[in-house]
């Protein structure tokens, strides 16, 4: 799977989607850098997440 900017998903789906491949490459890490780099990734998707569900909660019916 290729992964996106978490700035460029555009529903919740996909951000879960991808921080679940990121979950799964969490389990591979061997050196610091990649601790980070995958810490500071996890960290963007997560905002992402939590921007589309209050832009979710917040649309008027």
């Amino acid at each position: 799977m290729e992964m996106k900017k978490a700035e460029d998903c555009e529903t919740v789906e996909e951000v879960q989607a991808y921080l679940k491949v990121l979950d799964e490459d969490n389990r591979l890490i061997q050196t610091p850098e990649e601790l980070e780099r995958i810490e500071n990734e996890i960290l963007s998707y997560t905002n992402r997440l939590a921007a589309l569900l209050l832009k979710k909660n917040f649309r008027p019916h």
